[in-house]
């Protein structure tokens, strides 16, 4: 363990060697083309995405994931298929026990608990921010399109690690609670460490997508993100420890008040390395004239699931997908103008109550 501010915070070399890429003649940048775009996927299943952002775990009720990805991009492309871009992003995955969400939820509204009733508890969490720069090419001919890219990036707002433990309710308004917590943050959520540094990180990550026109009607597509994907921190704060309600007080209506009596210890790991998972995509697509009907899968967090669409191009070659994620019944639509491509996928029209959403706007990808 350190004192971490005792060390110089380094990685800031990305941006300025992206800048003095293309920071050239006005001739060379006639050879280059733009691309950039933004994109973002917010899935909450125990409640909706405003619950969570307002008051995280008020109105959960069952469900098991919450996740979230956000990328904004912006780069350049040379004649050769080289590619430099620059770039922010931000992931979060949350993985809980069904039955842990229910009796969290019951214990957030104070509604009545079921006497004697005993809940395990497991819940992961890995998470982070980052910006920085991806250097790739791309490869494109009658038949294939072939893109590779390795990113490096600096990191911030840690929060990975796992709490296990058991629920049990003493009467409709009083509960025990026992866990072990080993988990490394920015910011203690659950035992409230006071004056916590943040850690600095720098990760390093591979994506390849490839596509191939099989016939006239014929094509598919795949792609992954976040391979080989880690990042190593200095300077993390953790905490692992047992925590226990044998410190538990009471509100004004008598029902139990979580506060944790923590046993363990606490402080700064000098080095860290933090694994992100995967990411896959893939599509099948069938096109007949101007009509067009696909079939979508999607792998990551540990799960997969799929969805349809069907299209129509018009004559102006502006094209429209509309497309169905039966997992979540989210809806929407895709549509493709020259370079431009935009999406909006969600379950329902009022933000009050979506638990699925993906907007995402692009140019030259």
């Amino acid at each position: 363990m350190t004192n971490p501010g005792n060390r110089n915070k380094r990685w800031g070399f990305g941006p300025a060697f992206f800048f003095g890429l293309i920071t050239v003649s006005p001739q060379v940048l006639a050879s280059y083309e733009v691309f950039g775009g933004f994109a973002t996927t917010l899935v909450s299943e125990p409640e909706s995405v405003k619950a969570t952002l307002d008051d995280w775990g008020s109105e959960f009720t069952s469900g098991e994931r919450q996740w979230a990805l956000a990328r904004l991009e912006a780069g350049v492309r040379m004649d050769s298929g080289f590619e430099v871009s620059v770039f922010s992003r931000a992931l979060a995955d949350i993985r809980m026990n069904e039955e842990a969400v229910a009796f969290y939820g019951k214990i957030s509204r104070k509604e009545d608990l079921e006497t004697g009733q005993s809940v395990p508890v497991q819940v992961a969490v890995n998470g982070f921010t980052g910006h920085g720069f991806r250097l790739g090419y791309l490869h494109q001919d009658d038949q294939w399109t072939v893109g590779l890219g390795a990113s490096l990036f600096r990191t911030g707002h840690l929060m990975t690690g796992d709490l296990s433990g058991q629920f049990t309710a003493v009467n409709d308004s009083d509960y025990n609670f026992d866990a072990k917590v080993d988990y490394a943050y920015y910011r203690d959520v659950i035992f409230k460490r006071p004056d916590v540094d943040e850690a600095a990180g720098l990760g390093f990550s591979l994506d390849v997508a490839m596509a191939y026109k099989v016939d006239e009607n014929w094509s598919w597509s795949l792609r992954a993100e976040d391979l080989l994907a880690r990042i190593r921190w200095q300077d993390a704060p953790f905490t692992v420890a047992s925590a226990s309600t044998d410190q538990k007080s009471y509100d004004e209506n008598g029902y139990a008040v979580f506060a944790p009596l923590l046993s363990g210890r606490e402080g700064y790991r000098d080095s860290f390395m933090q694994d992100l998972d995967a990411r896959y995509y893939g599509a099948v697509k069938y096109q007949h004239n101007a009509w067009s009907a696909e079939l979508r899968g999607q792998y990551q967090f540990g799960y997969g699931y799929a969805g349809v669409g069907g299209g129509y191009r018009f004559a102006n070659g502006f094209a429209v997908t509309g497309l169905f994620w039966p997992e979540y019944d989210q809806f929407g639509i895709e549509a493709k103008s020259g370079n431009w491509r935009g999406t909006l996928v969600l379950d329902q029209f009022d933000w009050n109550e979506v638990q699925a959403i993906s907007v995402g706007i692009a140019y030259g990808y």
